[in-house]
């Protein structure tokens, strides 16, 4: 699923993303999170190329951004960071992806 930079993009998806162009998965994907309020929170936050990358192919090297982090629209200001670890071995050619949420709970006290 790889989500472009294009303008029709932008109710969805934010403008750090790693490719130029969204492919038919993207857009589908782009459309999924439009109809029920998501927004894919991993092409929000600026980092290096380097982060952004989640997916190695195998037979060419190149690195994708394949794998979304999608969190309502209401609760998105809970996330605070999304980026890519690769040194941990996950014995795949996906990287772990990290999201850094930040949440208040409420305790509610009844009182005696």
């Amino acid at each position: 699923m790889k989500v472009g930079k294009e303008m029709n993009n932008r109710l969805v998806a934010g403008k750090y993303t790693l490719h130029n162009e969204t492919n038919d998965n993207g857009f589908r994907l782009c459309q999924f999170a439009e109809m029920n309020n998501l927004l894919i929170s991993s092409t929000i936050y600026e980092h290096k190329k380097i982060h952004k990358g989640k997916w190695k192919d195998p037979a060419n090297k190149r690195v994708n951004q394949r794998d979304h982090i999608l969190i309502c629209k209401r609760r998105a200001s809970t996330i605070q960071d999304v980026r890519t670890l690769r040194g941990p071995n996950c014995d795949s050619d996906h990287f772990l992806v990290r999201a850094i949420i930040k949440q208040k709970i409420t305790t509610n006290y009844e009182k005696r």
